[in-house]
């Protein structure tokens, strides 16, 4: 069985820290992606999907916090805003290296847009799980243009390449 407090504990420190835009569920499902590369452990399988990298363990372990009324996911706009509920924690289930590592997450982005976090959990995707180790960067953003089509500018995709690659995400 999953554990829900360590999930918790991790959508606190998103909500306390976050300023990109409102808390959805495409934002989540970034933060958590890169809490997963940044080293940790929540085995939420992701895939490639329309939005970029999508774990559908994820969303259902939303639905189970939301639940318990860890947290609250609102869903009366156009895009889910998630935010915490009647969440305490008596027992810090979070390692602290775990926190350090989600801390580094935050601290890199936290102030990024819903679309520019699609675009580097994206272009970090195809990286490191589509396309074989070491890949150039041409093949990176060529193959990010095959997913994401026109969706990003030149611009936007040497972009995030430079971040990932700066935060060593992309060797």
């Amino acid at each position: 069985m999953v554990n829900l407090i360590k999930y918790a504990e991790l959508f606190k420190l998103i909500s306390e820290n976050f300023s990109g835009a409102s808390l959805g569920k495409k934002v989540s499902q970034k933060m958590f992606y890169f809490f997963e590369r940044s080293g940790i452990q929540l085995n939420l399988r992701y895939g490639i999907h329309y939005y970029g990298p999508y774990s559908s363990r994820l969303d259902n372990y939303m639905h189970m916090l939301e639940n318990e009324n860890f947290i609250n996911i609102d869903t009366s706009k156009n895009t889910h805003v998630i935010s915490m509920g009647d969440f305490v924690s008596e027992t810090d289930m979070l390692l602290k290296e775990e926190t350090e590592k989600a801390q580094f997450v935050i601290d890199n982005f936290s102030k990024k847009t819903p679309l520019q976090l699609e675009a580097l959990a994206t272009m970090d995707y195809v990286a490191n799980y589509i396309l074989s180790s070491n890949p150039s960067k041409e093949d990176v953003i060529d193959k990010f243009k095959e997913i994401k089509g026109n969706k990003f500018s030149q611009e936007e995709m040497n972009n995030s390449y430079k971040i990932l690659k700066d935060l060593n995400f992309i060797a």
